[in-house]
Protein backbone atom coordinates (compact mmCIF):
# COMPACT_ATOMS: atom_id res chain seq x y z
CA UNK A 1 0.00 0.00 0.00
CA UNK A 2 1.46 3.52 -0.96
CA UNK A 3 1.50 6.52 1.08
CA UNK A 4 -1.23 8.34 -0.22
CA UNK A 5 -3.36 5.13 0.00
CA UNK A 6 -2.58 5.40 3.51
CA UNK A 7 -3.32 8.81 3.90
CA UNK A 8 -6.26 8.39 2.19
CA UNK A 9 -7.61 5.47 4.73
CA UNK A 10 -6.29 7.17 7.73
CA UNK A 11 -8.56 10.30 6.98
CA UNK A 12 -11.28 8.93 6.28
CA UNK A 13 -10.76 6.69 9.64
CA UNK A 14 -10.42 9.97 11.27
CA UNK A 15 -13.66 11.76 9.59
CA UNK A 16 -15.60 9.05 10.60
CA UNK A 17 -14.78 8.76 14.29
CA UNK A 18 -14.89 12.41 14.71
CA UNK A 19 -18.33 12.06 13.82
CA UNK A 20 -19.43 9.45 16.03
CA UNK A 21 -18.00 11.81 18.37
CA UNK A 22 -20.15 14.44 17.77
CA UNK A 23 -23.25 12.30 17.35
CA UNK A 24 -22.62 10.50 21.04
CA UNK A 25 -22.09 14.22 22.34
CA UNK A 26 -25.52 14.83 20.83
CA UNK A 27 -27.11 11.91 22.31
CA UNK A 28 -27.76 10.18 19.09
CA UNK A 29 -26.21 6.70 19.80
CA UNK A 30 -25.14 5.24 23.04
CA UNK A 31 -21.30 4.14 23.38
CA UNK A 32 -21.13 0.12 23.52
CA UNK A 33 -20.30 -0.82 27.61
CA UNK A 34 -16.68 -1.45 27.10
CA UNK A 35 -16.34 2.56 26.96
CA UNK A 36 -18.35 3.24 30.16
CA UNK A 37 -16.43 5.34 32.64
CA UNK A 38 -13.67 5.84 29.65
CA UNK A 39 -14.04 10.09 29.04
CA UNK A 40 -13.75 11.93 26.28
CA UNK A 41 -10.12 12.66 26.18
CA UNK A 42 -9.76 8.85 26.48
CA UNK A 43 -11.59 8.18 23.20
CA UNK A 44 -9.78 10.83 21.42
CA UNK A 45 -6.50 9.25 22.63
CA UNK A 46 -7.99 5.83 21.71
CA UNK A 47 -8.68 7.11 18.20
CA UNK A 48 -4.94 8.30 17.44
CA UNK A 49 -3.77 5.38 18.62
CA UNK A 50 -5.92 3.30 16.10
CA UNK A 51 -4.53 5.18 13.39
CA UNK A 52 -0.83 5.00 14.81
CA UNK A 53 -1.49 1.13 14.64
CA UNK A 54 -3.05 1.04 11.37
CA UNK A 55 0.13 2.59 9.84
CA UNK A 56 2.57 0.28 11.84
CA UNK A 57 0.43 -3.05 10.97
CA UNK A 58 1.42 -1.81 7.35
CA UNK A 59 4.91 -0.81 7.89
CA UNK A 60 5.47 -3.85 10.74
CA UNK A 61 6.49 -1.56 13.16
CA UNK A 62 6.05 -3.80 16.06
CA UNK A 63 7.13 -0.70 18.58
CA UNK A 64 4.12 1.15 16.66
CA UNK A 65 1.72 -1.62 17.37
CA UNK A 66 2.46 -2.90 20.76
CA UNK A 67 2.82 -0.09 22.43
CA UNK A 68 -0.65 1.87 21.17
CA UNK A 69 -2.18 -1.57 22.47
CA UNK A 70 -0.26 -0.89 26.20
CA UNK A 71 -2.21 2.77 25.84
CA UNK A 72 -5.35 1.34 25.21
CA UNK A 73 -5.80 -1.59 27.65
CA UNK A 74 -4.66 1.72 30.12
CA UNK A 75 -7.74 3.31 28.97
CA UNK A 76 -10.03 0.44 28.84
CA UNK A 77 -8.78 -1.69 32.18
CA UNK A 78 -11.40 -1.09 34.11
CA UNK A 79 -14.15 -1.93 31.34
CA UNK A 80 -11.67 -4.88 30.68
CA UNK A 81 -11.35 -5.75 34.48
CA UNK A 82 -7.40 -5.77 33.89
CA UNK A 83 -6.41 -3.00 36.64
CA UNK A 84 -4.50 -5.31 38.39
CA UNK A 85 -1.81 -5.21 35.54
CA UNK A 86 -1.80 -1.46 34.36
CA UNK A 87 -0.18 0.63 33.92
CA UNK A 88 3.08 -0.62 34.42
CA UNK A 89 3.35 -4.22 34.08
CA UNK A 90 1.12 -3.39 30.60
CA UNK A 91 3.84 -0.86 29.23
CA UNK A 92 6.71 -3.18 30.59
CA UNK A 93 4.84 -6.05 28.14
CA UNK A 94 4.44 -3.81 25.76
CA UNK A 95 8.15 -3.19 25.40
CA UNK A 96 9.46 -6.71 25.96
CA UNK A 97 7.15 -8.10 23.11
CA UNK A 98 8.35 -5.34 20.80
CA UNK A 99 11.85 -6.64 21.58
CA UNK A 100 10.65 -9.61 20.90
CA UNK A 101 9.36 -9.59 17.65
CA UNK A 102 11.81 -7.43 16.39
CA UNK A 103 14.04 -10.38 17.34
CA UNK A 104 12.36 -12.90 15.71
CA UNK A 105 10.55 -11.36 12.48
CA UNK A 106 14.26 -9.70 11.44
CA UNK A 107 13.46 -10.22 8.02
CA UNK A 108 9.92 -9.03 8.45
CA UNK A 109 10.10 -4.80 8.91
CA UNK A 110 10.82 -3.04 6.24
CA UNK A 111 13.32 -1.04 8.51
CA UNK A 112 15.61 -3.75 8.79
CA UNK A 113 16.61 -4.33 4.90
CA UNK A 114 15.74 -2.41 2.22
CA UNK A 115 15.78 -2.57 -1.68
CA UNK A 116 16.03 0.04 -4.28
CA UNK A 117 15.67 -0.02 -7.78
CA UNK A 118 17.27 2.37 -10.41
CA UNK A 119 15.46 4.16 -13.23
CA UNK A 120 18.42 2.51 -15.58
CA UNK A 121 18.57 -0.68 -14.61
CA UNK A 122 17.31 -3.87 -13.23
CA UNK A 123 19.90 -4.94 -10.42
CA UNK A 124 18.55 -4.68 -6.71
CA UNK A 125 21.16 -3.01 -4.13
CA UNK A 126 20.93 -3.89 -0.52
CA UNK A 127 23.09 -2.52 2.41
CA UNK A 128 22.92 -3.76 6.03
CA UNK A 129 25.01 -2.34 8.69
CA UNK A 130 24.53 -2.96 12.57
CA UNK A 131 24.99 -0.99 15.41
CA UNK A 132 28.72 -0.78 15.74
CA UNK A 133 29.63 0.44 12.67
CA UNK A 134 30.56 4.16 13.17
CA UNK A 135 30.95 4.89 9.28
CA UNK A 136 28.08 3.96 7.30
CA UNK A 137 29.75 3.09 3.48
CA UNK A 138 28.15 0.32 0.84
CA UNK A 139 29.32 0.67 -2.99
CA UNK A 140 25.64 -1.01 -4.16
CA UNK A 141 24.38 2.68 -3.22
CA UNK A 142 21.92 2.00 -0.18
CA UNK A 143 22.64 1.50 3.41
CA UNK A 144 20.12 0.46 6.66
CA UNK A 145 20.71 1.42 9.96
CA UNK A 146 18.50 0.56 13.04
CA UNK A 147 18.44 1.77 16.76
CA UNK A 148 16.69 0.47 19.45
CA UNK A 149 17.47 1.42 23.28
CA UNK A 150 20.22 3.41 22.20
CA UNK A 151 21.98 6.60 20.86
CA UNK A 152 24.71 6.70 18.25
CA UNK A 153 25.88 9.06 15.45
CA UNK A 154 26.62 7.73 11.91
CA UNK A 155 28.55 8.87 8.99
CA UNK A 156 27.51 8.16 5.98
CA UNK A 157 30.63 7.86 3.05
CA UNK A 158 29.00 5.98 0.47
CA UNK A 159 30.40 7.03 -2.96
CA UNK A 160 27.43 6.09 -5.18
CA UNK A 161 24.35 6.59 -2.65
CA UNK A 162 21.05 5.95 -4.23
CA UNK A 163 18.99 5.31 -0.85
CA UNK A 164 19.17 5.34 2.54
CA UNK A 165 16.54 3.46 5.28
CA UNK A 166 16.51 4.71 8.99
CA UNK A 167 14.90 2.83 11.73
CA UNK A 168 14.88 4.81 15.52
CA UNK A 169 12.68 3.32 18.24
CA UNK A 170 13.17 4.06 21.97
CA UNK A 171 16.65 5.85 21.22
CA UNK A 172 18.50 8.77 19.90
CA UNK A 173 20.15 8.51 16.39
CA UNK A 174 22.30 10.96 14.56
CA UNK A 175 23.04 10.79 10.57
CA UNK A 176 25.20 12.97 9.32
CA UNK A 177 24.75 12.58 4.59
CA UNK A 178 27.79 15.47 4.23
CA UNK A 179 30.15 12.80 3.59
CA UNK A 180 27.91 11.19 0.64
CA UNK A 181 28.51 11.01 -3.26
CA UNK A 182 25.60 11.08 -5.52
CA UNK A 183 26.66 10.77 -8.91
CA UNK A 184 22.97 9.71 -10.23
CA UNK A 185 21.62 13.25 -8.83
CA UNK A 186 18.76 11.76 -6.72
CA UNK A 187 18.75 10.68 -3.31
CA UNK A 188 15.82 9.00 -1.55
CA UNK A 189 15.69 8.76 2.47
CA UNK A 190 13.80 6.61 4.61
CA UNK A 191 13.29 7.58 8.04
CA UNK A 192 11.19 6.26 10.85
CA UNK A 193 10.57 7.60 14.31
CA UNK A 194 8.51 5.46 17.01
CA UNK A 195 9.41 6.82 20.63
CA UNK A 196 12.69 8.15 20.10
CA UNK A 197 14.66 11.14 18.39
CA UNK A 198 16.44 11.01 14.91
CA UNK A 199 18.65 14.24 13.46
CA UNK A 200 19.62 13.77 9.96
CA UNK A 201 22.00 16.16 8.51
CA UNK A 202 21.66 16.96 4.66
CA UNK A 203 23.98 19.79 2.58
CA UNK A 204 22.77 22.35 1.99
CA UNK A 205 23.51 22.41 -1.56
CA UNK A 206 20.20 19.55 -2.09
CA UNK A 207 17.24 20.22 -3.30
CA UNK A 208 15.12 18.45 0.10
CA UNK A 209 11.62 17.17 -0.60
CA UNK A 210 10.00 16.23 2.80
CA UNK A 211 7.27 14.02 2.64
CA UNK A 212 7.43 12.71 6.16
CA UNK A 213 4.31 11.76 8.30
CA UNK A 214 3.94 12.71 11.97
CA UNK A 215 1.74 11.26 13.48
CA UNK A 216 1.66 12.63 17.53
CA UNK A 217 5.27 13.23 16.70
CA UNK A 218 6.71 16.02 14.97
CA UNK A 219 9.38 16.65 11.88
CA UNK A 220 11.31 19.84 12.37
CA UNK A 221 12.78 20.80 9.12
CA UNK A 222 15.42 23.22 9.57
CA UNK A 223 16.24 23.73 5.87
CA UNK A 224 13.32 26.01 4.82
CA UNK A 225 14.08 29.06 2.49
CA UNK A 226 17.17 27.42 1.51
CA UNK A 227 17.37 27.94 -2.51
CA UNK A 228 19.69 25.17 -4.32
CA UNK A 229 20.90 25.18 -7.28
CA UNK A 230 18.83 24.04 -10.24
CA UNK A 231 21.07 20.92 -10.77
CA UNK A 232 20.98 20.23 -7.48
CA UNK A 233 20.86 16.84 -5.77
CA UNK A 234 17.45 15.62 -5.52
CA UNK A 235 16.42 14.32 -1.89
CA UNK A 236 13.48 12.76 -1.41
CA UNK A 237 12.48 12.26 2.42
CA UNK A 238 9.68 10.06 3.38
CA UNK A 239 8.99 8.17 6.40
CA UNK A 240 6.79 8.28 9.58
CA UNK A 241 7.28 9.72 13.18
CA UNK A 242 4.82 8.59 16.19
CA UNK A 243 5.92 9.55 19.39
CA UNK A 244 8.52 11.34 18.85
CA UNK A 245 10.93 13.93 16.53
CA UNK A 246 13.03 13.76 13.21
CA UNK A 247 15.07 16.92 12.87
CA UNK A 248 16.09 17.93 9.06
CA UNK A 249 19.06 19.82 9.30
CA UNK A 250 21.23 21.77 6.53
CA UNK A 251 24.92 21.84 6.69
Amino acid sequence: MNRRTKNVISAILLIALAACLILWKLNVFNLPLSFVGVGTWGIIISIFMLVIIFHSVIDLNFGGIFIPLAVLAIIFDDPLGITAITPWIVIIVAILLTIAFEKLFPGHSRHIRVSHRSDDDDNTYTGNFTQSDSNIDDENGVVSYSMRFGSSTKYVRCKNLRAADLNNQFGEMSVFFDGAEVPSGKVNIDCHVSFGEMQIFIPKEWNVTNKVTATLGDCDDRGLGVNPAADAVECIIDGSVSFGELKITRI
